[in-house]
C-alpha cells in the first residue's frame, strides 16, 4: 500500500467506522464496510485524482452502507438474521439512536451522520449526492423531523 493510502487509512478508518457503525447500529458491519472503502478506493487507482481524500471516502461508505441495507431488507424472511441482541449489552441511548437511525430511509440518516457527526458541510453533502445545496438542506431538516419521531417510537424521551 502506498504512503498516500496509508495516510488516508490512518487519518479516516475510525470516522468511517464511527458513521458506518452509527448508519447501520452493527460495529461488526461497520468494520466490514470500513475495509470494503478502502479496497475499492485502492481499486479506482486514482489516488492522483481525488481532489477530497475524505469526501470520496464517505461517499463510497455511504454508498456501500446503503447497498447492504438494501440486501438486509431482501433477506427479512430468514428468521435468523445475525442481528439479535448483543449479550455483552449495548449503551440504551446509543441503543435507540441507532434503532431511530435504521427507522429513516437511507438517505436521510446518511445525510444527518454526514453533516453532525462527520462534520461535512451541505456544500460538501451535495458534491458527493450530486444534488443541490438546499435538496441537503432539505434533506436535514426532514431528517431530523423523522429522527425526532423515531427516536420516540422506540421509547427514546427528547425532553
Amino acid at each position: 500500500m502506498s504512503s498516500y493510502w496509508s495516510a488516508l487509512y490512518a487519518d479516516y478508518a475510525a470516522p468511517l467506522a464511527s458513521f458506518l457503525r452509527k448508519l447501520t447500529g452493527d460495529p461488526e458491519v461497520a468494520r466490514e464496510l470500513v475495509q470494503e472503502t478502502f479496497v475499492r478506493a485502492i481499486r479506482t487507482g486514482r489516488e492522483a485524482e481525488v481532489r477530497s481524500g475524505r469526501a470520496w471516502l464517505f461517499r463510497i461508505a455511504g454508498n456501500l452502507a446503503r447497498d447492504h441495507e438494501r440486501r438486509r431488507h431482501v433477506l427479512r424472511f430468514v428468521p435468523f438474521t445475525g442481528r439479535e441482541p448483543d449479550p455483552t449489552g449495548i449503551d440504551p441511548d446509543a441503543d435507540l439512536v441507532h434503532r431511530a437511525l435504521r427507522q429513516l430511509p437511507t438517505t436521510l440518516s446518511r445525510t444527518l451522520l454526514l453533516h453532525y457527526d462527520a462534520g461535512f458541510s451541505r456544500r460538501e453533502i451535495a458534491d458527493m449526492d450530486g444534488v443541490t445545496e438546499e435538496a441537503v438542506k432539505a434533506r436535514l431538516a426532514r431528517g431530523r423531523q423523522a429522527f425526532a419521531q423515531a427516536f420516540e417510537r422506540v421509547g427514546g424521551d427528547l425532553r
